[in-house]
């Protein structure tokens, strides 16, 4: 019984206790307003380990969001660190950041590390096809 009531205890303490992530489903990355404007933190859904940010290049725009479970590489590879990776499909270039922690996908990237991720991906594109 004293065990019952321990872990119910520990679960309580636990309730509000979530991952906070920056949300924005669609942001435009030609709307400074939108790329330098954080928005509050949101808690994420039970079992979102991580936070993610998005950028699609070819549709110039960004969203911010929670991830249920732990970050991957480009390769599939879960339980990985904190990382970015850049990628293409059907000749869309993304760039993806996963990391650990209260908002952790805050600021966007600044505009020199934009130009070279957005350089890196073409150049990955181009490689990779």
């Amino acid at each position: 019984m004293r065990t019952l009531c321990f872990l119910t205890l520990l679960v309580l303490l636990n309730v509000g206790d979530s991952l906070k992530c920056h949300l924005i489903s669609y942001g435009s990355l030609a709307d400074t307003n939108a790329i330098t404007t954080s928005t509050s933190l949101q808690e994420c859904p039970i079992g979102a380990n991580s936070c993610v940010k998005t950028i699609d290049y070819s549709r110039n725009v960004f969203s911010k969001q929670c991830q249920i479970g732990n970050c991957t590489t480009s390769t599939g590879i879960s339980q990985a660190p904190a990382n970015c990776f850049n990628s293409s499909n059907n000749g869309a270039i993304y760039s993806t950041c996963c990391c650990y922690g209260d908002g952790c996908n805050s600021a966007p990237m600044s505009a020199p590390a934009l130009i070279s991720a957005f350089l890196f991906g073409i150049f990955a594109f181009y490689v990779l096809s």
